[in-house]
């Protein structure tokens, strides 16, 4: 049967009986009766499509006689009308009559009409991280992984090892590099928009990491500008369909080369998000300005939180003091849950093909109250509050919340968010 112009409801009525309505196709199939246990008394004539005719209706009980008698084959050509049933007489009694409520196929887009019926299952997005270190004078003496010396420098390297090799880290992608006027003194980016580490996801990667790690001592100035140009360049390069990217500046100190202007710095991270939605979250430590960090953190897209804030109720950034392993790894693993806890793959229904115009993202409180449509935006650029949008409107793979929704969805902890799916053909 061609599937172009053909529907085909089937409706159980009896263990072993069914009953085949409507089967009408235009393009050239002729409709076929079904068979009968006997149980049903006038047969009908199929819709002849372009060109066949429709076979004969009849009932065939199981034994091979005709119970009623066969209706007139449907005739061919582009308008067919179904053939007469024939009037019969069952061995049985029984008549069967039913009564059938087509679907309601509503204009608007709610729980009812929605194809998945229900909330979809919006998975949470794997993440990959471009890890951008501060490698500057300011972090102190040098060791390995695994050393005690007292430095900022020790400190964060035991940190950022510990969490490569944490299981809860397991299939995450890390590529890491560091930034000082030691390593290049390019404010456009260069250099730093190679890491020392490529990409690879965990474990896997943790021993090249750590092997990095013990390789850099600290030394030189900090190029602020060109450690972020070089983390916009690398991860929208390096950004790979399915998987969210991410890229984190990790600095003790304040910008000493290169553009030391702070809104000039903060309009780096945040024209990479407005374009890319690529977000730069910032971890500081003992030394920086974290009031300047604040305004790069919120400039790149960062989400508020309340952990590690300088005394703050909220903040954007991440505030690890001297580097101390168990708050900078506690840093590395929220921003692992609120770089994903936003961004959902594109969900899937078994009931149709989805349509991306028809999708409705809906956020019901936590506490209670009626669920709020939140509201499609064409991209980052465009974000208001209630704001959603998709990684590629032509092509989407990820839905993606915008700050502010983010912020007060991660603020709720108790709050659902429902994919109801529009599919194609509805």
């Amino acid at each position: 049967m061609n599937a172009t112009s053909c529907s085909r409801w089937v409706l159980g009525l009896m263990p072993f009986t069914a009953l085949v309505i409507g089967s009408a196709c235009g393009g050239g199939d002729s409709a076929t009766a079904p068979p009968s246990d006997g149980f049903l008394t006038d047969g009908g004539g199929g819709k002849g499509g372009a060109g066949k005719a429709g076979a004969a209706g009849g009932l065939i009980n199981p034994d091979g006689s005709v119970a009623g008698n066969a209706g007139a084959s449907g005739q061919g050509g582009s308008a067919a009308s179904a053939g007469a049933g024939g009037a019969g007489v069952d061995a049985h009694t029984n008549d069967v009559s039913f009564n059938y409520d087509a679907p309601v196929f509503d204009a608007e887009l709610n729980q009812d009409s929605a194809c998945a019926q229900a909330t979809a299952e919006a998975k949470p997005m794997p993440l990959d991280m471009y890890l951008m270190l501060d490698v500057t004078g300011s972090m102190g003496s040098d060791c390995n992984v695994g050393g005690t010396t007292a430095s900022k420098w020790c400190r964060a390297i035991n940190a950022v090892a510990g969490f490569v090799q944490a299981p809860s880290s397991n299939g995450m992608g890390v590529a890491l590099q560091f930034f000082s006027t030691a390593i290049s003194s390019a404010c456009n980016g260069n250099v730093y928009d190679t890491p020392a580490v490529p990409m690879a996801l965990l474990p896997g990667n943790a021993n090249a990491i750590i092997a990095s790690l013990n390789s850099h001592s600290p030394g030189g100035n900090t190029p602020t500008e060109g450690a972020l140009r070089g983390i916009a360049k690398y991860t929208v390069g390096a950004q790979t369909p399915g998987r969210v990217m991410i890229g984190i500046l990790v600095t003790d100190g304040s910008p000493t080369s290169c553009n030391t202007s702070i809104p000039a710095l903060a309009n780096i991270a945040s024209q990479h998000f407005a374009a890319t939605g690529i977000r730069t979250y910032v971890i500081g430590m003992t030394g920086a300005n974290f009031g300047n960090l604040e305004t790069i953190a919120t400039a790149g897209g960062a989400p508020q939180h309340a952990n590690y804030c300088s005394g703050a109720a909220n903040c954007h950034y991440y505030n690890v003091g001297d580097g101390d392993p168990q708050a900078f790894i506690d840093a590395l693993k929220q921003i692992q849950q609120s770089a994903i806890a936003c961004t959902w793959q594109m969900p899937t229904s078994d009931a149709g093909l989805v349509d991306p115009d028809k999708i409705k993202i809906q956020y019901t409180p936590g506490g209670g109250g009626n669920p709020q449509e939140l509201t499609r935006v064409t991209d980052a650029s465009q974000c208001v509050a209630g704001g959603w949008y998709y990684d590629n409107n032509a092509n989407p793979t990820s839905i993606q919340l915008c700050p502010d929704t983010c912020t007060t969805v991660q603020a709720d902890t108790a709050a659902k968010i429902s994919v109801l799916l529009g599919c194609q053909g509805t």
